[in-house]
């Protein structure tokens, strides 16, 4: 079902976006949670571009970062609206972006 959702959500993007999202979940453990498995790979993308922000192609790795932050908030209102706001909730300051805004300004 993750699969097919995914593939849905992303078949009317422009090719290359629509490619690099799909090689940025096909790895990832969808089953068991498809919004954290999502937020997690956004965060791992953005921590690899982190130190590397002048190249021409970070700005791409910046959209499919957002692109499946976008799919993981999309995917948690999918599976269990009554528990978004909770969700997000833990995404935020205290959970996996407030992880990840400290690791920013870690930036040197």
């Amino acid at each position: 079902m993750a699969g097919d959702w995914l593939q849905a959500r992303v078949a009317d993007a422009p090719s290359p976006l629509r490619e690099r999202l799909e090689t940025q979940v096909a790895g990832l453990d969808t089953a068991a949670n498809l919004p954290e498995a999502l937020v997690v790979a956004a965060c791992g993308l953005l921590e690899s571009v982190r130190d590397d922000l002048e190249r021409r192609e970070a700005a791409f790795d910046l959209l499919v970062a957002d692109g499946l932050l976008t799919l993981a908030c999309e995917a948690a209102a999918f599976s269990d609206p009554e528990t978004l706001a909770e969700r997000c909730q833990a995404m935020g300051p205290s959970g996996e972006l407030g992880r990840l805004a400290e690791f920013w300004l870690r930036r040197e």
